[in-house]
């Protein structure tokens, strides 16, 4: 009986000891941090504060992100390219003129400018009735008009027919065009009634450089 009570005592001062043994080795080998080491530390942008330490870890640090996000971005304004004036380039040939957008007008969409349909044009314009168009054109004459000017071009189809187009225009030539008998010009017009004698109006209209043979160079303006 005696022998089982000291064996019993032995194990439990043993586990005593290890015990103790454990803090002690915790203690040497693995020391708690110091409290100088964790009030030295701030988050980003906090500056220390009369209250000392414990005043600057309860400011909050300044977010500078957030402040960037609350931000409501303004979307740059559209750029308008400046409407060209009326003139003459490099190679003596008058200058791209076209007509712009009104300033504060909602634009609405537009169809796609057809090219490269002179002839399907001319055989059947009814086909190509509220629609944008853009030919090459040989000028005949430029008429004053009530609104402006009315523009008379001949065309020579593959077949060598010849057919007329009239486009009227109240804004884009302005009071002085430069326009040539004979010269071609590269024609954007919209075609408002399905015909190639009335209803259409011009959008713009650009000197190619080109000219008839027959072409004298003279104005086409009356």
């Amino acid at each position: 009986m005696n022998f089982f009570r000291l064996r019993f005592i032995n194990t439990l001062l043993l586990f005593l000891i290890g015990i103790v043994l454990g803090f002690i080795v915790k203690d040497r080998f693995y020391p708690a941090p110091k409290a100088e080491y964790r009030s030295a530390y701030r988050p980003a942008g906090v500056q220390p504060s009369e209250g000392g330490d414990e005043a600057a870890e309860a400011e909050p640090a300044a977010d500078d992100t957030a402040a960037a996000d609350d931000e409501e971005e303004v979307p740059a304004a559209p750029v308008r390219a400046a409407r060209p004036a009326a003139g003459r380039d490099n190679g003596g040939e008058p200058l791209v003129i076209e007509a712009g957008d009104k300033p504060g007008e909602d634009q609405p969409a537009r169809e796609p400018v057809l090219r490269d349909s002179d002839d399907k044009f001319f055989r059947r314009p009814a086909d190509y009735d509220g629609r944008e168009l853009e030919m090459e054109l040989q000028m005949i004459t430029a008429k004053r008009s009530q609104r402006g000017w009315r523009l008379n071009f001949v065309y020579t189809g593959p077949d060598k027919k010849i057919d007329y187009l009239y486009v009227d225009d109240d804004e884009v030539l302005g009071d002085k065009p430069d326009l040539r008998i004979g010269y071609v010009y590269k024609v954007h017009f919209r075609c408002g009634r399905g015909r190639a004698d009335a209803g259409n109006s011009l959008v713009g209209i650009k000197a190619t450089g080109d000219k008839a043979a027959w072409a004298t160079g003279l104005s086409a303006v009356e």
